[in-house]
């Protein structure tokens, strides 16, 4: 029987750093690459960073849970976003030359990743209530600081139930795409009759059921081409609700 293993000699790791040293953004495929080095550059960066203007339009502990969670440095579920994000064409063909705005990162990972995909860090712009990076602009999503039509890509990953007024953060995202630009979005989906989704509510926040919801807040003048959808297929679990959308305005 043939062995399949991965054994390489000495030689080969060295030759395998050579071509990364070469192209550092293709380790950030790597989630503990990510990690790590979000690890270390907030080490560096030794700030806490923390919005300071009205938050009427988020859910109340919306800071201190994030401000709590900031040194976990857990994985984001954005990686369901960033996944098929990265096969839509234009990304797939041409990253680099693409704006993209991420809403709601925390720390750096999110932003990582996206420079593994090709997307150039000049282009990148990233913001958040709260974070520990100097590449992330402090900034509530309903109110983006970037002019009209600034971005061909935003990305929101679990972000929005966060907010207390989800057409206006959405209305936000939509503004600062360009006409033709990708609108990303993800949150989990929690079954109506939990009573979590019942605490959601009195948050003041809104549980969304389906990737239907989130078509009618874009609404039907600025939906092109639904290039990604998902919604959970036990309707009896949480599950991810998943969007990518072209824009139309």
């Amino acid at each position: 029987m043939t062995q399949h293993n991965s054994h390489l000699k000495p030689d080969d790791w060295l030759a395998i750093m050579r071509k990364f040293q070469r192209r550092m953004q293709d380790m950030f495929h790597v989630d503990h690459v990510r990690i790590l080095v979000a690890e270390r550059r907030a080490e560096a960066f030794g700030t806490l960073k923390e919005f300071q203007g009205s938050l009427e339009q988020v859910v109340d502990l919306t800071i201190p849970y994030n401000k709590r969670n900031m040194e976990n440095f857990l994985e984001s579920q954005v990686v369901r976003i960033i996944r098929p994000l990265s096969v839509i064409d234009p990304v797939f063909k041409s990253a680099k030359d693409l704006s993209v705005l991420s809403i709601g990162p925390r720390n750096e990972m999110e932003i990582f990743h996206l420079w593994a995909l090709g997307f150039q860090p000049k282009n990148i712009k990233a913001i958040d209530l709260v974070s520990n990076s100097p590449l992330i602009d402090i900034a509530d999503m309903h109110d983006i600081p970037y002019e009209d039509s600034s971005f061909d890509v935003a990305v929101s990953g679990w972000a929005l139930p966060y907010s207390k007024d989800h057409q206006k953060a959405v209305d936000e995202m939509v503004r600062v795409l360009k006409p033709g630009g990708l609108f990303c979005i993800g949150f989990t989906r929690i079954p109506p009759e939990d009573e979590r989704a019942r605490k959601v509510e009195r948050d003041g926040s809104v549980n969304h059921t389906s990737t239907d919801d989130i078509l009618r807040l874009i609404g039907p003048a600025n939906v092109g081409d639904v290039a990604f959808s998902h919604d959970p297929l036990d309707q009896d679990e949480d599950g991810a609700i998943v969007l990518i959308v072209r824009i139309r305005k």
